[in-house]
């Protein structure tokens, strides 16, 4: 800011300085007669003041504000320049960070749903892992009751295998009988 004051102070003291030089330079005959007014107030022991002075003075002064109030109106125009930009800006920095929540909330929502799915996926490999389990220890358990079984039917039919043996063996006459 102070950088566009010294600026604006700068341009205005060159604008001032060639006026005046433009004034100085003109001829007097558009001048407005200000010698009766300057004597007349003038203090009674003061230098008579020349009119050309006076009204170069004034015409300078005028200058001067009409350099000032253009100075003012571009650097007025300047700022409603950045002011529209600023807010062109601020429009986008807003739709900016509505875009950031509504990707913030639909992060949050996936976020949300794949814990969701994760846990289900869980569960539903746990129910699986469980039902596959059982099947196994339900088919172990048939499997091993099956070698019971055929474990006891073959201690049952070795039984029978050595009383069928031992009935042979007495069914053969007392010689033969002595030798098996």
């Amino acid at each position: 800011m102070a950088a566009i004051d010294e600026a604006f102070w700068v341009d205005l003291d060159a604008h001032i300085i060639a006026n005046r030089s433009k004034d100085l330079a003109a001829p007097s005959s558009g001048v407005f007669n200000l010698s009766p007014l300057i004597n007349a107030s003038a203090p009674s022991g003061a230098p008579p003041t020349s009119p050309r002075q006076v009204a170069s003075d004034w015409t300078g002064v005028l200058d001067t504000i009409t350099a000032a109030k253009s100075a003012a109106d571009r650097q007025e125009n300047r700022l409603r320049e950045q002011a529209a930009a600023y807010e062109a800006l601020i429009q986008e920095l807003k739709l900016a960070q509505n875009k950031i929540k509504d990707l913030e909330v639909l992060a949050n929502e996936v976020r949300e749903q794949t814990e969701k799915k994760q846990h289900e996926i869980m569960a539903g490999a746990e129910r699986l892992r469980q039902e596959i389990q059982a099947k196994a220890d339900a088919q172990l358990q048939t499997a091993e009751d099956r070698i019971r079984a055929a474990e006891l039917r073959a201690s049952v039919a070795e039984d029978w295998l050595r009383r069928i043996e031992q009935a042979s063996k007495n069914l053969l006459p007392g010689e033969r009988r002595a030798a098996a």
